[in-house]
């Protein structure tokens, strides 16, 4: 079946812009509401009115809330709500920031089936129960901390960040930094903890000199790095947390003029699609924050429909995407 994103490729605009053109909404320019138009009559694509019907009959809103500096992330956040959305027949309403009043408005839409709230904001307890008391189901995503009602979507974090290290290690590093993200966002302290099962599995230390934590962007990773690779004995091999501040590390490896992977081996965690436009390409975790986010949707449907799941905590699977950025460490 076409879906909204075939037609967004096909007329080489965002799955939003398609969006808003086949939703009749103003703002858009008529020859790109044209290439949207023609593009989903060639590809034959046919809204799901008998869904679209029972708007009139039951709630088929969906919000979407989140406050992230990450561009990939939100893109991809996005991107799995409105494919979720339409599978169900509904409609996705964004809220980018989470002031009280922003809180209040989304959640006071008529028509709500729930709203799915993206990281870090996922983690924030007054946040959470602010929107409950509103009596709205919630799913979180990108986090494993439990938070009254709600149900929440995540890979393993701890799994997921001990499998990034152990790459490392296999490969012969032992002088390995990490960027972690920030300490009061949950998945950044189990990522920590994933970094530490893979030392302490083999018996061995890392260096608490190399134990830093970024803002989960491009230029806190950058800052860091620069720091670890002008020290007396810099690592050999650095994990970042996320892959915005591991695209920060290239940049300062690039700078100080190390090589990438000869000299220095780095690993990022996402697998945005930051990974595969720097340069070398990013060996990463991969997680989907878009198939995450289409689950969510489809969680808040079972729930509209009384299927409520016995279990409020949700892992979605994780693999390591080996690429261009890592290698043994060099020879001394």
């Amino acid at each position: 079946m076409t879906t909204i994103i075939d037609v967004a490729q096909k007329a080489g605009v965002s799955f939003k812009t398609v969006s808003r053109v086949l939703n009749g909404e103003p703002g858009v320019r008529e020859r790109t509401r044209k290439k949207v138009l023609d593009a989903a009559q060639l590809l034959d694509y046919k809204v799901n009115h008998s869904a679209r019907s029972l708007r009139s009959r039951s709630p088929t809103l969906v919000g979407l809330l989140f406050d992230n500096p990450s561009r990939s992330y939100t893109h991809d956040l996005q991107l799995g709500a409105l494919t979720g959305c339409q599978g169900a027949g509904f409609s996705l309403v964004v809220q980018s920031g989470v002031s009280n009043d922003a809180i209040d408005a989304i959640a006071k839409r008529n028509g709500l089936v729930g709203i799915i709230i993206g990281a870090p904001q996922a983690d924030s307890l007054p946040l959470v129960q602010r929107l409950e008391a509103h009596g709205i189901p919630l799913v979180r995503i990108a986090t494993q901390l439990p938070i009254g009602e709600t149900h929440h979507i995540s890979v393993d974090e701890r799994a997921a960040a001990r499998d990034a290290t152990e790459h490392l290690l296999d490969l012969g590093h032992t002088n390995i930094g990490i960027i972690n993200g920030p300490s009061n966002q949950h998945m950044a302290t189990l990522r920590f903890q994933g970094f530490q099962d893979a030392f302490s599995d083999r018996g061995l230390m890392y260096d608490d000199r190399f134990t830093e934590t970024g803002g989960f962007d491009f230029a806190s990773g950058m800052q860091i790095a620069e720091r670890y690779l002008t020290a007396d004995k810099r690592p050999t091999a650095i994990f970042a947390a996320n892959d915005d501040m591991a695209s920060g590390c290239l940049a300062a490896a690039y700078k100080l003029d190390i090589r990438v992977p000869d000299d220095l081996s780095v690993v990022g965690f996402d697998d945005s699609p930051i990974a595969t436009v720097v340069y070398p390409s990013l060996t990463t975790i991969r997680q989907s924050t878009t198939e995450m986010t289409e689950m969510g949707v489809k969680l808040l449907d079972q729930i509209r429909r009384g299927q409520v799941p016995h279990t409020r905590e949700h892992i979605s699977p994780h693999i390591l995407v080996q690429r261009d950025s890592t290698a043994p460490p060099p020879k001394s």
